[in-house]
């Protein structure tokens, strides 16, 4: 992998870890591991059965918003809704390598509100 690829993964070895610039050349066996993808026990990978993953992650999002504000009797309303997606603005990979999309993050923490107005 390259050096981009191992500090998308988090990849580590001993102490020392990854970075876009420097990539790990070697490392003991035993001694290495991942952040961001779950890498089966050395001698166990398997493409069909056990395949290293993208390691689970929770993300937290939370929405408030409503339907009929002001209403009117002429069923004219305005409608608002503000979400907030990713409030622990965790750094997780949500795809790796993947032959058509490649690798992608979760997107940081993000801010979205929007006002309607039915008529």
């Amino acid at each position: 992998m390259t050096p981009a690829e191992q500090a998308a993964i988090g990849f580590f070895c001993g102490g020392q870890k990854a970075t876009p610039d420097s990539g790990i050349e070697s490392c003991r066996s035993g001694d290495f591991g991942t952040t961001r993808l779950k890498i089966p026990a050395e001698g166990t990978a398997d493409a069909d059965h056990n395949p290293p993953r993208v390691a689970p992650r929770h993300l937290f999002d939370v929405g408030v918003g409503t339907e009929n504000l002001f209403g009117g009797a002429d069923g004219r309303h305005l409608t608002m809704r503000f979400t907030v997606s990713n409030i622990t603005n965790k750094i997780a990979l949500y795809n790796f390598h993947s032959t058509f999309t490649g690798t992608h993050f979760v997107a940081p923490r993000t801010y979205v509100g929007a006002i309607g107005f039915v008529f």
